[in-house]
């Protein structure tokens, strides 16, 4: 069983490689960019193989994913706020980029998509909490708005040739090997700056409210997805429980064991107010549930990022999902 990680460099993909492997599969990683902190580089049974998925022409990725029993769709450039200032740019990358490669995966003959669509952006914000899928979809970034088409093209392609796909739209999941300079994951960013003792950015007042939850409990529901009889859908997939960025820095204070100092930034206006995600459709169709409780996923990570912080510092580029 092979399984294709389009994007699948960054901290989500690494944490899914691993699943994957250990479930059996035989794992091959799609980038243009380094393993995150060479994560892949150095695992047993990850081939990492360097290409860009959304190049007209993609070096060798037809023969990857032909035959392919899963492909995970994680690939996306642009940040939902610098998605604003770049439509067109984002239209044509990632938009484009992704519709050209699901037709490739039509074309092949892959055995499932999944998409890592996005929870914390794709509905706005929110009308009734905690929210579920059927939740109305009024996204505030391009970055969203194009999520949401990619996940309509899938249905359409299904329609079309047959494809099958699961969409999973996560909440804010954190964990090692998360780019702490990358601009998104705001639990990294605060755990690298507390591990050298720097002052927090925070956006806004620090009322916002998400659904935290460990990266290690997306990559199992990823693995799930893949393997579920219960296809073409959408799942919600997240704690259920909000917390604002107060009560964040305030764990984060009590787990390092010193007060934070915290340089208060402008609201964004690409950051709603609330969201939380309602995961019951996954936990009854995926047979899914979080695992990992927030502190202790909150402990796993600050371990990491206590050794590591030096190194993941120095690292260039942009986060990945």
């Amino acid at each position: 069983m092979r399984a294709v990680l389009i994007g699948g460099s960054g901290f989500i993909g690494s944490h899914l490689a691993s699943r994957l492997v250990a479930a059996g599969y035989e794992v091959v990683v799609y980038d243009e960019r380094k393993p995150a902190l060479g994560v892949l580089s150095r695992q047993a049974g990850v081939q990492y193989v360097a290409g860009d998925a959304f190049s007209p022409e993609p070096t060798g990725l037809p023969e990857l994913l032909r035959g392919a029993r899963l492909v995970y769709h994680l690939a996306w450039r642009h940040l939902p706020a610098a998605s604003n200032q770049a439509m067109a740019q984002d239209i044509q990358t990632n938009l484009i980029g992704s519709l050209n490669l699901l037709r490739l995966c039509c074309e092949v003959g892959v055995g499932r998509v999944v998409f890592f669509s996005s929870g914390g952006s794709v509905y706005g914000p929110a009308q009734s909490l905690p929210i579920t899928e059927d939740h109305p979809t009024e996204p505030l970034s391009s970055h969203a708005v194009n999520k949401l088409a990619v996940e309509k093209y899938l249905a359409i392609l299904a329609r079309l040739y047959n494809l099958d796909y699961v969409i999973l739209r996560p909440g804010n999941p954190f964990g090692p090997y998360q780019n702490p300079e990358g601009g998104q994951g705001v639990i990294a960013a605060f755990l690298a700056r507390a591990a050298v003792r720097q002052p927090l950015a925070v956006w806004g007042d620090g009322s916002t409210v998400r659904d935290y939850f460990y990266v290690g409990d997306l990559a199992r529901a990823a693995v799930m997805a893949g393997e579920t009889m219960h296809s073409r859908t959408v799942y919600n997939i997240g704690s259920g429980v909000g917390r604002s960025l107060h009560e964040v820095i305030s764990a984060i204070s009590r787990l390092v064991g010193h007060e934070l100092e915290v340089h208060w930034l402008p609201g964004r206006p690409t950051d709603v107010p609330i969201n939380v995600l309602d995961a019951s459709k996954a936990r009854r169709l995926l047979g899914w549930a979080p695992e990992i409780p927030f502190e202790e996923g909150l402990r796993l990570t600050w371990d990491y990022y206590r050794r590591a912080c030096g190194e993941i510092l120095a690292t260039d580029g942009v986060g990945r999902r």
